[in-house]
């Protein structure tokens, strides 16, 4: 019998406070170091690569963190990565200097990507196949309050003063606390498959591009929205309330959006999105002074549209995907996210310092026109999912793999692994050994093997080698 949400927060509650804690602190850092590299007179150039090398730390992370999980435990992890990203945190305010805090913010995304992803696999050891939608859908309306809440901390205390630095350091501090003690078993080992980047743009050239253009907004929104903000001569108080906006934005209308996308063709939803970034982007240059009066009602705004854009582009994904290929497929978007994420620092602040604050919406413009126009492209050239073969919806932490592994369109693993009477599949192939015949089974009309059947029939491509394209003629396995 499925549990109540109230029941399931409180269940969830130790693991729930410690991603709250984590977000709030990395929030409440990432601002404040944007603010203060400015006041420092750090040039925009390298407050961009200072924001950048949180998300080449964080990569970073996704790669190295099963590993480490995987041989010292969860608690060890948490304990030695929270420790560390705490005494991080303070350090920031003892050497201020644009190389040291560089190496600071890389060293900060490996220890968040480590720690997210130990949070995310209590919460999927925690979650049953009844409660996987419910439990994500928790985190995330958690993790986005979390962050919301870390800009608000902003008006604390001045960007100058030792104070923030300590806020941000006690956070982290506190997200050890409710892991240590709590009497749930540790979870399983923590799997670090993923797929390559060239099977992933085979398997959805959109899907791959959508990925990317998501992180660098995503880079350029946390990393030199504040910096916008400010230049455009808001205080301290009103940074943080912009901010806030932007993430309250996204965060109300992402599951909107995403159900809309259930019933719509995606790829639909998604040119509809981007095209909506594009006109929030240009709007500043034709009514500046409106915008620069309603700055935080325009980032409101603009979050709707920059928020969905990676959501839209992992389902979009799993639309092409067998059900054990999403959580692999995860890991190498997370990648390329991450990857794209740290240029947008850089491509923010550089834009920033040639041309003056407003070239931050333009350069939002120019993501949004450049990815809906290939999505418009590929919509005319890709192999259309009709409505009754797309995926349901769901909203996931940009954190790691493991967030996917709480999807519920990840349950179709756990039967498939296991026939009815709980036998591994393994097994049952030893006593029925595989049928040459068979192979017709794979095949589809044209004669050409379904692209996700590898091992058991070579796959045939077409000449640009994309397997959304007609001339595969694939059919989504159902």
């Amino acid at each position: 019998m499925p549990r109540s949400p109230v029941a399931l927060i409180i269940a969830l509650s130790a693991t729930l406070f410690a991603a709250f804690a984590l977000n709030s602190g990395s929030s409440l850092q990432s601002s404040l170091l944007a603010l203060r590299a400015s006041a420092e007179g750090f040039a925009p150039v390298y407050t961009g690569i200072i924001m950048a090398s949180y998300y080449i730390g964080f990569v970073a992370g996704i790669v190295w963190g099963a590993s480490l999980v995987n041989r010292v435990g969860h608690i060890r992890t948490f304990a030695a990565l929270a420790s560390t990203g705490s005494a991080i945190t303070l350090l920031h305010a003892v050497f201020v200097d644009p190389i040291t805090w560089s190496l600071f913010r890389a060293m900060t995304g490996l220890c968040l990507s480590g720690l997210y992803l130990v949070v995310e696999s209590w919460l999927n050891a925690q979650a049953d196949n009844t409660s996987r939608g419910s439990t994500i859908a928790i985190y995330m309306t958690v993790s986005l309050g979390g962050l919301a809440i870390g800009q608000l901390l902003l008006n604390g205390a001045p960007v100058s003063s030792f104070e923030l630095f300590t806020v941000a350091s006690v956070l982290l501090s506190l997200s050890l606390v409710p892991l240590a003690l709590t009497r749930q078993p540790p979870p399983s080992a923590v799997s670090g498959d993923r797929m390559t980047f060239r099977r992933l743009y085979k398997i959805s050239p959109l899907g791959f591009v959508a990925a990317s253009g998501a992180g660098v907004l995503s880079g350029a929104v946390y990393g030199v929205g504040p910096v916008f903000a400010a230049d455009l001569g808001l205080a301290t108080n009103d940074v943080a309330y912009f901010m806030f906006f932007v993430i309250l934005g996204g965060m109300i209308m992402q599951f909107p959006i995403g159900k809309l996308s259930d019933s719509v063709p995606r790829q639909y939803v998604m040119i509809a999105v981007l095209v909506g970034l594009a006109l929030c982007g240009v709007f500043p240059l034709i009514a500046p002074d409106l915008v620069r009066d309603n700055l935080s009602v325009w980032g409101g705004i603009t979050g709707v549209f920059i928020m969905p854009v990676y959501g839209l582009a992992v389902a979009y994904v799993n639309d092409y995907l067998e059900p054990e290929d999403i959580v692999p497929a995860s890991g190498g978007l997370l990648i390329i996210y991450g990857g794209s994420a740290a240029s947008g620092p850089l491509l923010g602040s550089s834009a920033i310092g040639y041309f003056g604050p407003w070239a931050l919406p333009v350069l939002f413009s120019i993501i949004g026109v450049s990815v809906a126009s290939f999505a418009m492209y590929r919509a005319g050239f890709g192999r259309r999912i009709s409505i009754e073969e797309q995926g349901q919806f769901v909203a996931v932490p940009r954190t790691t793999p493991m967030a996917f592994e709480l999807s519920p369109i990840t349950d179709e693993i756990i039967t498939t692994n296991n026939d009815d009477d709980g036998t591994d599949t393994a097994q049952d192939e030893e006593a029925h050994p595989f049928d040459p015949h068979d192979v017709e089974d794979t095949l589809t009309p044209d004669g050409t093997a379904h692209p996700d059947d590898i091992g058991q029939v070579a796959a045939a491509d077409n000449d640009d080698g994309d397997t959304d394209q007609p001339g595969t003629n694939t059919e989504k396995k159902t």
